[in-house]
């Protein structure tokens, strides 16, 4: 489709007027410097096996769902049963643990259930076949039936849905395609797109710890970090301090999102989530 300039006027002027608005806050200052969500925009994160990957961006969902109303479905066939799922959102809803001495109470729960329903939604995985394509089919009808909440897309992880490989493709003209398709439906259907994958095998070093992984860590092609606008790397320090929790902001295509960088959380059993480093130690004082 050919677009004249002329026809655009109002939105340059728009954004000659106003700028580049930055995106929504993540619900962690010392992270927002670094990375913002942003409709429109496909988020590629990785991070070794048992280091919170699927942990933190469910807790960065709740952020942007009760802090700036988002709409989220969430295709995560690795947190089945779906009610297993729900338990996890739910504890970072209520900010306590689901069960144990100080497990939140049945009216606490049932009011989290009613805050989740307006929010979240779960793609329950075929007993046939469930492409990129078809998560995306699935979701999208959901995520349109508000006009007026901002939206998101979670499939997690990549390696859970079905991939065939047309006869004749490589592994990396495949993934460079369906990358393609899904980055374009995220920014036509104005919804932001969290993609996790998982990094190859790698070894360790000398103080027991993975390294932190990077896209390019990612079995299969580059175009992990070529086609995705922002790429995080979730990492621990298992061996000396498991619950501090790094983001590492690896790549940002656009400055108004943010920029490259590391940011420090420290995981609260109590409430079942991550919080600001600082607030961490100062709440156990």
């Amino acid at each position: 489709m050919i677009v004249n300039p002329k026809s655009l006027v109002l939105e340059i002027n728009q954004l000659y007027e106003s700028g580049v608005a930055r995106g929504h806050n993540t619900g962690w200052r010392n992270l927002d410097q670094y990375f913002t969500v942003k409709h429109g925009e496909f988020t590629v994160i990785t991070g070794m096996p048992s280091h919170g990957k699927s942990e933190w961006l469910d807790a960065l969902c709740v952020n942007l769902a009760i802090k700036h109303n988002y709409r989220i479905c969430m295709f995560s066939p690795e947190n089945h049963p779906l009610e297993m799922h729900a338990k996890k959102i739910l504890e970072k809803i209520v900010h306590k643990q689901f069960f144990g001495q100080k497990k939140m109470t049945q009216d606490e729960m049932l009011a989290g259930i009613d805050k989740m329903n307006q929010h979240f939604a779960f793609i329950k995985p075929s007993a046939t076949e469930f492409t990129p394509m078809h998560i995306i089919n699935e979701a999208l009808p959901w995520l349109e039936q508000s006009t007026i909440q901002p939206r998101a897309l979670v499939i997690d992880p990549w390696n859970e849905m079905d991939h065939y490989r047309p006869s004749g493709l490589s592994e990396t003209e495949y993934i460079s395609r369906v990358l393609t398709e899904l980055r374009r439906a995220a920014r036509e259907f104005k919804t932001h797109l969290f993609l996790v994958a998982h990094p190859m095998k790698l070894g360790k070093g000398p103080d027991g710890n993975y390294p932190v992984p990077r896209p390019y860590d990612i079995s299969g092609s580059a175009h992990w970090f070529n086609k995705a606008d922002n790429c995080i790397a979730i990492w621990r320090d298992v061996m000396n301090n498991p619950q501090l929790t790094q983001v590492h902001v690896q790549k940002v295509r656009f400055n108004s999102t943010g920029h490259p960088g590391v940011a420090e959380l420290m995981y609260d059993y109590n409430q079942a989530s991550y919080v600001y480093e600082q607030d961490f130690y100062r709440s156990k004082q």
